[in-house]
């Protein structure tokens, strides 16, 4: 292939790249600069990723939602309008029973959504989010379906501060990229004269 390129195009090739689906699961803190917000709690969290194929919007009961979350995948990222107080308090309950019992690890998070101008969270619900650590939980101006909509287009980008996925990014590129070639193509006097 590399030839090919070469004879075509007069371009070398440098590497050629298997897709690698992890790289391009966004992190919580890829969906904080999505959405301009912050997590209300859980900041520790903030580099977990989470496969946009375990998005969750629920519509469901109290009950329905507790089953949900206590047999689905771990690391699920759950949505629900603001108004849902029955999901948002069952879900910080649901984090402490977990923790209590000392179950599978709780990875899950939670994205509550509704329009700004529109919606707010009640004041006792906020209240409980204080000194709530582990669950990530975030507040969004956005509708559930604007917000699974941006979630869905978005393309999370390198971020230095995310460890893990820079790790895992260099293991994965580095066997495929001709770094020889590349550094003499980018060195001076390496490269051809424009």
């Amino acid at each position: 292939m590399s030839k090919a390129f070469q004879d075509q195009w007069g371009i070398p090739l440098l590497g050629c790249i298997p897709d690698r689906p992890f790289l391009g699961c966004p992190a919580l803190a890829d969906l904080e600069r999505l959405f301009q917000s912050e997590l209300v709690c859980g900041q520790t969290h903030r580099y977990r990723h989470y496969n946009v194929k375990d998005i969750n919007l629920i519509t469901t009961s109290l009950t329905r939602f507790l089953e949900n979350i206590r047999s689905k995948s771990p690391r699920t990222l759950y949505i629900c309008h603001i108004t849902r107080d029955d999901i948002i308090l069952g879900f910080m309950a649901e984090y402490q029973r977990n923790r209590r019992e000392d179950e599978r690890p709780f990875e899950a998070a939670l994205l509550v959504c509704g329009r700004k101008e529109k919606y707010q969270m009640a004041d006792e619900v906020r209240d409980m989010f204080e000194g709530l650590e582990g669950a990530p939980v975030m507040v969004v101006g956005y509708s559930t379906h604007q917000a699974m909509q941006l979630i869905h287009d978005y393309t999370p980008k390198l971020n230095i501060d995310d460890k893990n996925r820079v790790r895992k990014a260099v293991e994965h590129y580095e066997p495929y990229i001709d770094f020889d070639k590349l550094l003499e193509r980018t060195s001076s006097g390496g490269g051809t004269e424009s």
